[in-house]
């Protein structure tokens, strides 16, 4: 080829034989002339081969317009610089970048051209990538439905790759189905085809990627690998197709399909493509969705009826909704642009702002946030509000926003706290009440069990604090015991607990007062039991007016053993049961003899409710006699045989019966049984008036004259010649109510009589206003009858008092002969005691009076005698 060069053109090419540079020299009309080693190296066959060839044969895949730059070249020896596609004999294509000068000559015109070649595949390849991101980026930074963005993403894609069909394929909410949504070089059969696929099936390649999340290739295939459309496929010429999933953020959104003429391909340039249109489309798919989801977002919080507002993930307020500025009173000029740590609103006070912050570092770190929190309207009013927020992120998967709903629970948190206050505290003094009392004294017993303290419980209760509240009405006793609750608590520490266990009764706990239960720890605990009981009886000043109130106290200390809160309550109880028993305004200790005293008076009161009912008791009489020794009436009394125990003392029950309150229904049933005794003595020929004990209680039950009526109409007992004893040391301040029912009674014809006369302390004038026929004189006055001692002196005055009142007297206790006349002496009606009979049963006492068949001879009980 030398021979068609020029001399100066030999020289050039012998001067680029071993440059690294691949030259080529061409003639105008397209023939190679020359090449040097590296176009050798470069075509993949060797310079001798490679001049052999046609100059286009390098360039099967230039693009028509760099093909017509070539063709100019030539023709007209425009110089060149431009890159195009090179395809050796033996490689991979590459990309060059090819010069072109003119070789020196004698014509006017160029009769060969030097053309450069450098290898540029690598630099070509990367701003190739970086131009088809802007390219395929270009649709998804409009704002343009996701329909529209991804049509034109196929478009761009399709042009990079030509010859493929590009099918972008959705799933569906149900994510059973996906939905073609864009294609570029696919037929409308195709996309009919796919629309015409079940949910159920899921057969095909793009199915398979979206299951598996990963690349799914077909080669060579037939009909049946593609599934749905195959035979579409096939019919416009595809071999083969690779199916990539669109995954999100953690989810996967869809299938982007390629299909390929070519059943092999391998070309990393197609890979790189396809690779970053995979990338792009999720991205698109994923900023559209968000987008939409921001959108609806942005509408809902209009329209929702709680405020709400949007932070990006620095923390900057974006927008709230109308509905914050209506809770809150601040509006998007006081909100949008502010960080959200500058808006603490709460409650001034040491560690409020900090823990706003440590909130706010907690939302902002974390991908969502539940909780409850205080805040301060414009207006600087404060309101509770339930704070949920909730992370948006990107397809990356990082947070962009977070959208934040307030709920007012002002009103929830207040009923909450009104509910906790009924709950644990008492209404009236705001003081605990049982329930929270027993709670913190479980704690304090599990605390001095681990670390062996000692703690006290001090039960407090008022004595006849029902007098003030019947004298002076409940809202002077309901100020008292107000006014009481704050003395106890001005006391005591602040650990303790003061406590209303309702009505006046008042519970203090003294945790961890020594570290074992010892005389110096009892002391402790007595000498503020003392103060408390001093600064009671310090008078209240209630409306101008002073009152006085004492209490009683009972202690028990803890922990002793395994017991329960509920069991050194009942401990501190019985201690205080046992002061009032010794006497008012007292303090005492509990000891454990004292649980087993509760225990037997427990056990008596319910063997005796079963006794009235079964028929244990029995009516005993013992006779009072006239002067001259007959009998002419006789008081009634129970007995009680129990079938365990043998004969129980009144004594010992009746105290039973009237704390338990039994003694209302024993009494009912002692006047039954005595009215019937009466009916049947009247039925015999023998009226004997009878006397019944009445306690005071059966007196202030509701309904008491009503029953008694209903006693005597059922009965049909005559009122007349029945006794209704009252003990005057009972009447007390109640004096007053108890005549007026014994005016009512009077009116039915019963009769009363005032036993243990001389013991109380009756006004003598109220006593001459009761509706009374005798008095009875009590025994104590009779033990030393003889003249001018203080004894004798008492009998003579209320035998006076009694004549001048026109009462009948009784002296119980008689017990001896001296006694008897020195009563007669000085003219007492009725003598009873020892000295004429002891009680007996009734049937033996009147036998001679009632039918034989009625008499019961020496009723026993346990085989003893009744005495």
């Amino acid at each position: 080829m030398f021979i068609l060069l020029h001399a100066q053109a030999i020289s050039f090419c012998r001067a680029q034989e071993q440059t690294p540079s691949a030259v080529m020299v061409v003639s105008p009309q397209g023939r190679i002339l020359w090449v040097n080693e590296a176009f050798g190296t470069l075509s993949g066959c060797g310079a001798q081969d490679a001049a052999q060839r046609a100059v286009l044969s390098y360039f099967p895949q230039i693009p028509p317009q760099s093909l017509h730059m070539l063709e100019t070249a030539l023709s007209s020896g425009t110089l060149l610089d431009i890159e195009v596609p090179f395809c050796p004999v033996i490689g991979a294509q590459r990309w060059v970048r090819l010069q072109s000068r003119a070789l020196p000559s004698d014509a006017k015109t160029p009769q060969a051209y030097a053309w450069f070649f450098t290898d540029v595949t690598d630099e070509h390849a990367s701003r190739t990538l970086f131009q088809l991101r802007e390219l395929l980026l270009d649709p998804v930074s409009q704002i343009r439905p996701m329909e529209d963005q991804l049509e034109a993403l196929a478009v761009v894609v399709q042009a990079q790759l030509p010859g493929v069909g590009v099918c972008i394929q959705l799933l569906e909410k149900d994510g059973r189905r996906l939905r073609a949504a864009a294609t570029a070089g696919l037929s409308g059969h195709y996309l009919k085809a796919l629309d015409e696929v079940s949910p159920g099936d899921t057969a095909g390649p793009a199915y398979l990627a979206v299951q598996r999340v990963t690349p799914v290739q077909v080669k060579a295939s037939a009909a049946l690998d593609w599934g749905a459309g195959g035979d579409v496929l096939l019919s416009m010429g595809f071999a083969s197709s690779l199916s990539c999933p669109l995954v999100g953020v953690g989810k996967v959104l869809g299938c982007l399909d390629f299909y390929f003429p070519a059943a092999e391909i391998e070309n990393s340039d197609i890979d790189e493509v396809i690779a970053t249109a995979v990338g792009v489309t999720s991205l698109a798919v994923q900023r559209c969705r968000d987008r939409e989801r921001l959108r609806m977002l942005s509408c809902g919080l209009q329209q929702a009826s709680l405020a709400m507002a949007i932070m990006d993930a620095r923390g900057q307020v974006a927008d709230i909704n109308d509905c914050f500025e209506a809770q809150t009173g601040f509006g998007r000029g006081d909100i949008v642009g502010r960080h959200v740590t500058e808006l603490y609103c709460g409650q001034e006070g040491e560690g409020n702002e900090e823990g706003w912050r440590a909130w706010c570092e907690e939302l902002l770190s974390s991908s969502g946030f539940e909780g409850e929190c205080e805040l301060r309207r414009k207006n600087g009013s404060h309101y509770w509000a339930e704070m949920t927020s909730t992370a948006l992120r990107d397809a990356r998967g990082d947070i962009t926003h977070y959208v934040t709903v307030l709920k007012d629970v002002t009103e929830r948190k207040e009923s909450e706290a009104m509910l906790h206050q009924m709950a644990f505290f008492d209404p009236m003094t705001g003081l605990p009440n049982r329930r929270l009392l027993l709670d913190r004294l479980e704690m304090v017993l599990a605390s001095g069990r681990r670390h062996r303290r000692v703690s006290a419980l001090i039960f407090v209760d008022l004595d006849r604090f029902k007098r003030l509240n019947d004298v002076f009405g409940h809202s002077v006793g309901d100020t008292a015991l107000t006014m009481l609750s704050r003395r106890l608590l001005a006391m005591v520490r602040e650990q303790d607990t003061v406590a209303r266990l309702g009505g006046d009764e008042f519970v203090v706990m003294l945790p961890d007062v020594g570290s074992s239960i010892s005389v110096d720890v009892s002391r402790t605990v007595r000498r503020l039991a003392d103060k408390l009981l001093l600064a009671l009886r310090e008078p209240f000043d209630i409306d101008g007016h002073l009152h006085h109130l004492q209490a009683s106290m009972g202690i028990t200390l803890l922990p002793k053993g395994l017991e329960t809160a509920e069991d050194l309550l009942r401990e501190a109880d019985i201690a205080l049961y046992r002061s009032k028993a010794t006497g008012l305004g007292e303090v005492t200790f509990f000891e454990a003899g004292m649980q087993l005293q509760v225990k037997e008076f427990a056990d008596l009161e319910r063997d005796l409710r079963y006794a009235i009912k079964h028929g244990e008791l029995f009516i005993y009489l013992q006779p009072q006699v006239d002067r001259d020794g007959q009998m002419v009436a006789a008081e009634a009394l129970t007995r009680w045989c129990h079938p365990v125990r043998g004969f129980i003392a009144p004594v010992d029950f009746i105290p039973v019966a009237e704390e338990s309150g039994l003694i209302v229904e024993l009494g009912a049933w002692v006047f039954e049984e005595v009215c019937k005794l009466s009916v049947r003595m009247n039925l015999a020929g023998h009226g004997l008036p009878l006397s019944v004990n009445v306690s005071l209680r059966q007196f202030r039950q509701p309904g008491f004259v009503l029953a008694m009526r209903d006693t005597l109409r059922q009965t049909g007992a005559e009122p007349a010649q029945l006794v209704l004893e009252i003990t005057e040391s009972l009447l007390g301040d109640d004096m007053g109510d108890v005549v007026a029912v014994m005016s009512e009674l009077s009116q039915l014809g019963l009769q009363f009589s005032i036993d243990d006369f001389g013991t109380g302390y009756s006004n003598l004038a109220r006593l001459k206003q009761m509706p009374l026929s005798e008095i009875k004189i009590d025994k104590s006055f009779l033990q030393d009858l003889t003249e001018g001692n203080n004894d004798a002196a008492i009998v003579e005055a209320i035998l006076g008092i009694a004549k001048n009142l026109r009462l009948l007297v009784v002296a119980e206790g008689v017990e001896t002969q001296s006694q008897a006349d020195f009563l007669r002496a000085r003219g007492c009606d009725r003598l009873q005691g020892y000295l004429y009979a002891r009680p007996e049963p009734a049937e033996v006492v009147l036998r001679a009076w009632l039918e034989p068949t009625a008499f019961v001879d020496d009723v026993q009980c346990s085989g003893s005698k009744v005495q």
